[in-house]
């Protein structure tokens, strides 16, 4: 079986769903003698094909579009160490890149991806392991193909908790600037989120790290919003200024609730499923603050 990161992978997986779509349109049950009087199951079998024909364009696009250009950067040893990584370390190599922006990770960064990585994906992973992943870095600087690489793994729902981890730990250090903004935008054009999506992430995150972690342990950046300014919070969480109308806070909470309304997460586990669940919690909450 091909790596989900392989475009070969997807493209068996694209050719798979043109077979079933035409083995439903060219009689292949009755063929086989089995009963279809309403044409059910044809209906059924071209279905599936075409779900799993669509569903592989969008990973297939993402990695064929950098994948040209990252045989020529990345160097034979980094694309053997990455096509021999599991995906929590493939997650820790992005998370790293972002903490990276800036500088060498400082504590802080450090503890923040040990954290993402060693909670996130529980008993598979332990601390050892990950002090060994920090001794052995991914030797490449190309935060667009490492990105685009990883997501062609994962589907969208996925997509946007890994570009929150990934702004979770840009303001782990306390601190936001220009270089931490270019690696967020690198890894969203890796991943294929587009600017709007990953702008409405962006505040989604932030929201979540003012709040803090379940430790309690990062601390509230200078000039965020007071714990007691629900209005502010509630704006932050929704990505709208502070003179927004009631037209615009009630657009923007139909487009977040029908593009943020929390998915399964079989790749990323349980925790980033309660994360996307929170995620769609506070935009509800959020709104309701704003109406009420």
């Amino acid at each position: 079986m091909f790596d989900r990161s392989s475009p070969r992978h997807w493209i068996l997986r694209f050719c798979a769903g043109l077979l079933l779509i035409t083995l439903a349109g060219t009689g292949f049950l009755d063929r086989l003698h089995i009963p279809d009087p309403i044409g059910l199951l044809r209906l059924l079998l071209g279905l599936a094909g075409f779900k799993l024909a669509f569903d592989s364009v969008a990973p297939l696009a993402r990695i064929l579009s950098h994948h040209a250009r990252t045989r020529v950067e990345w160097s034979e040893a980094a694309q053997n160490a990455f096509a021999r990584a599991s995906l929590p370390r493939r997650v820790y190599y992005l998370l790293a890149a972002v903490a990276e922006a800036d500088g060498p990770m400082s504590a802080k960064e450090r503890e923040a991806v040990r954290h993402f990585v060693l909670e996130r994906f529980g008993d598979p992973v332990h601390l050892d392991e990950v002090r060994t992943w920090e001794a052995q870095p991914l030797p490449v600087t190309d935060r667009i193909g490492l990105a685009a690489r990883i997501g062609t793994g994962l589907d969208d729902a996925e997509l946007d908790s890994l570009f929150c981890w990934c702004c979770l730990v840009a303001f782990a250090d306390g601190s936001f600037g220009a270089n931490e903004h270019q690696a967020l935008h690198d890894v969203a054009r890796g991943l294929g989120i587009a600017a709007p999506r990953a702008r409405m992430l962006f505040h989604l995150a932030r929201a979540q790290y003012l709040q803090g972690d379940r430790r309690g342990e990062r601390e509230r950046p200078a000039g965020a919003p007071r714990p007691g300014d629900s209005r502010a919070q509630a704006l932050d969480v929704l990505g709208l200024p502070a003179d927004a109308t009631p037209d615009q806070i009630r657009k923007r909470h139909r487009e977040l609730v029908r593009k943020f309304h929390p998915d399964a997460q079989p790749n990323l586990g349980p925790v980033a499923q309660q994360e996307a669940t929170a995620r769609f919690t506070a935009i509800q909450r959020a709104y309701e603050t704003l109406a009420g």
